[in-house]
């Protein structure tokens, strides 16, 4: 390597090395250009990681009581406080608009450039994906939608635009055919929830019943790129442990795998960070490049035995989660004898299903609402807007 380099400069006045030449700012409309769409694309899937790892492991996880943390970063999670003050200082409002933003930008920006291609582009069809997703993400995160530098909207804004883009990603992709086929089966398991959300049930499970009972779909963490905030917080600094949470007592759902002597130190499980717990790390992810899953056929027939039992179908509701548990080759449950205990049935394989997807604490929130769970009494149930987006938006004075 050394004689390498002393070859490439050898001859070479100071100079001339000193001498750096200014490329310029690449001009906006360059990257219209339809080559860098792929690469566009690829931006949009990191920044919807890193808006995963802004939102789940020692936040939202542990609000919805997931997890618990042995010593949260200033203890609000723990106790169930969330202010404006504190989004941003922990960036989760600024990571999941910037993936937000660069998505619904993105998908314009790939529409100029491909123009008639555009319609069975699987790249547009996987940004339109994108879109979705991170819609999707702040709907069952915030308490309000603010678009753009608009005013404060209904968080339930963000369920319609989820809507609209997972609809268009899967027009694209089923016009894209196979090499766009994971996409469409995304667009419609994403599509699914958000109806769910919106209160159209029977669209939910009409999407959610073409999603193959094997599909996954990943956010995706590499140990060179987006690194999984859960293992990092787990492995590494030892804030999170299953101590104390209401998994504790779940020691053999292979849905919630967590180990009581993965993080030894003298023989015994170390200690959380701060002391105040034993590190019972979860094992879902283990390593720095574990993904995340954000939609999957699980995912689905619990979403459809959920609109089974709002509708009153115990039996259905029953058989659905059967189904569910079969994947994971778990004996079936009896069927309840009441509405009451079916729900209770209902909200334990919901949790057990998506446990760490950064979804448990939109579930407790919109169970609460209704008066079905009472997990968030006292509690915080969605994030604030950040204290900059306050502060620079003339739309929301009535924040401040």
């Amino acid at each position: 390597m050394a004689t390498g380099l002393f070859v490439a400069v050898f001859g070479t006045s100071a100079c001339d090395l000193l001498e750096v030449t200014n490329a310029g700012l690449i001009e906006d409309e360059d990257l219209n250009d339809p080559t860098f769409v792929g690469a566009l694309v690829a931006g949009m899937s990191a920044d919807f990681s890193r808006a995963m790892n802004a939102a789940g492991p020692q936040r939202s996880s542990v609000m919805a009581f997931e997890i618990t943390s042995g010593l949260s970063d200033q203890g609000e999670h723990v106790i169930g406080y969330l202010d404006p003050d504190i989004v941003d200082r922990q960036g989760t409002w600024d990571a999941w608009h910037r993936a937000r933003w660069v998505a619904s930008a993105g998908v314009t920006r790939i529409k100029e450039a491909l123009g008639a291609d555009y319609d069975q582009s699987p790249d547009a069809a996987r940004a339109n994906l994108w879109a979705g997703f991170s819609n999707r993400l702040l709907g069952e995160s915030v308490c309000h939608a603010v678009i753009d530098g608009g005013p404060a909207q209904p968080r339930e804004v963000h369920f319609e635009l989820a809507e609209a883009y997972f609809s268009e990603a899967a027009r694209i992709a089923e016009t894209a055919g196979a090499e766009a086929q994971e996409t469409y089966l995304a667009a419609l398991g994403g599509r699914a929830s958000v109806r769910a959300w919106q209160g159209n049930w029977d669209g939910a499970v009409a999407d959610a019943s073409l999603v193959p009972a094997s599909f996954v779909f990943l956010a995706q963490f590499a140990t060179a790129g987006v690194r999984n905030g859960f293992y990092s917080e787990q492995f590494g600094s030892r804030y999170l442990t299953m101590m104390a949470s209401p998994w504790e007592n779940v020691t053999d759902d292979p849905r919630v795998p967590w180990s009581k002597t993965a993080i030894l130190e003298d023989g015994v499980a170390a200690p959380t960070r701060g002391g105040d717990y034993r590190a019972w790390p979860q094992m879902k992810y283990t390593t720095e490049d574990s993904d995340i899953p954000i939609t999957h056929g699980p995912e689905m027939l619990v979403l459809r035995a959920e609109a089974a039992l709002r509708a009153g179908d115990i039996a259905g509701m029953t058989n659905l989660l059967k189904e569910s548990r079969a994947l994971w080759e778990m004996d079936p449950v009896a069927q309840p004898t009441s509405e009451a205990e079916a729900w209770e049935l209902f909200k334990f394989e919901r949790g057990a299903t998506v446990w760490l997807e950064h979804r448990g604490f939109w579930d407790r929130a919109r169970w609460y609402e209704e008066g079905r769970d009472t997990l968030l009494e006292g509690r915080a149930k969605c994030y604030p807007i950040g204290r900059r987006e306050i502060d620079s938006n003339p739309n929301l004075s009535e924040f401040r």
